[in-house]
């Protein structure tokens, strides 16, 4: 193999190495980031179709925490998070929060699959269909998922990139419980 192939193979090995590294170092440690790691303050608009085909605005809950969560039933971390998302969801919709599940571009039927393969009621979470991934984009999402935690004033409070593994966390509660004393 001449000189020059074997450079530059080694120097995309390395670059894979690194990038497998970096992300690896940035998901070790996953807690609510500041709002900016994605360039928002405010929720940008979110207004999608639901399992039912109701339209669903996140405006209309102005003055109720919101956590908007990016997902697809392909991705494993989303999966597993699913179950955390459905305990928040039933902890705290009483005092305030609504988590709106927006899938990236799967059809009707495929959600549907995966509920039912995982024994989740349809109602257990409000299912939004981002079927052209434009409310992702305009979120600004960095791969699934990505969860955003909207406080009342619709001010983007905290972003988690990655899986949520444990809602019983002071990290993952104690944000959430802040926000809905506000």
């Amino acid at each position: 193999m001449p000189m020059y192939l074997k450079k530059s193979a080694l120097g995309l090995v390395l670059r894979l190495a690194f990038f497998l590294l970096a992300i690896f170092c940035s998901s070790a440690y996953a807690e609510w980031r500041p709002a900016s790691t994605v360039g928002l303050t405010q929720a940008p608009a979110l207004q999608l179709n639901n399992l039912t085909g109701k339209a669903i605005d996140i405006n209309a809950y102005k003055g109720k925490v919101v956590i908007v969560n990016f997902w697809a039933s392909w991705c494993e971390p989303c999966r597993e998070e699913f179950g955390e998302l459905i305990e928040l969801q039933e902890q705290y919709g009483s005092k305030g929060l609504i988590v709106l599940a927006v899938n990236l571009a799967e059809m009707k039927p495929r959600i549907i699959q995966f509920l039912k393969g995982n024994g989740i009621p349809e109602n257990s979470l409000e299912i939004l269909l981002d079927r052209n991934s434009v409310i992702y984009k305009s979120w600004r999402a960095r791969g699934i998922p990505t969860t955003f935690l909207v406080g009342k004033t619709g001010k983007i409070e905290g972003v988690w990139i990655g899986a949520i593994e444990n809602v019983d966390s002071n990290i993952v509660k104690g944000k959430i419980e802040m926000l809905l004393q506000q």
